[in-house]
């Protein structure tokens, strides 16, 4: 589904564009999610794991296109100018008659953009996005440590639902549970 380019503001007064990704964002996205992944651990990938060569792209962009093509999933980033700060993703969690009306999100904000608000306006358009869709129920899996998304999730009406012990092993040999959060809409 489309989403036409809006100008949000922030909590720092500055303008930014939200909008659907479309396939000429690949290399930027690529950029995003590598960067994001290096930045903290609250990423699904390391860093390190988010493909950056040239086959990585072009998968990146075949993902980006299905995207474009299916009105029932959602990607849209936030851009300062043309570099992309943020981003979310609504996927649905099936296409099969008993699971349809769910979807799951992904959520990622650079760095140096976070504490703006941004979180919060990428959720208030996934959740539109999803009603809009007809999806009914929506899903996330967030790590036990990241308190500010549990504060975000949790002030968006989500509630929580279960918590897989040691989910998350990471480099240093960390364990950190998954925290799944449900929201009826």
């Amino acid at each position: 589904m489309y989403i036409r380019p809006e100008v949000i503001t922030c909590k720092n007064g500055k303008e930014y564009c939200l909008r659907s990704i479309v396939p000429e964002d690949t290399e930027q996205y690529v950029d995003f999610m590598y960067r994001v992944s290096s930045d903290t651990h609250f990423m699904m990938r390391n860093g390190d794991e988010v493909g950056t060569d040239e086959e990585a792209v072009e998968q990146q962009r075949k993902i980006i296109e299905d995207f474009a093509k299916d009105d029932k999933q959602g990607m849209m980033p936030v851009l300062d100018g043309d570099r992309i700060i943020g981003n979310i993703a609504v996927r649905g969690n099936g296409k099969h008659r008993k699971t349809a009306h769910r979807c799951s999100i992904g959520i990622g904000v650079r760095k140096e953009y976070q504490g703006l608000g941004i979180g919060s306006i990428l959720m208030e358009h996934a959740l539109d996005f999803a009603k809009n869709a007809g999806y009914e129920v929506m899903e996330l899996g967030v790590f036990s440590d990241n308190e500010p998304a549990l504060a975000l999730y949790k002030k968006m009406g989500f509630i929580e639902w279960g918590r897989m012990p040691d989910a998350f092993r990471l480099d240093d040999g960390t364990s950190l549970d998954e925290i799944t959060m449900y929201k009826k809409l």
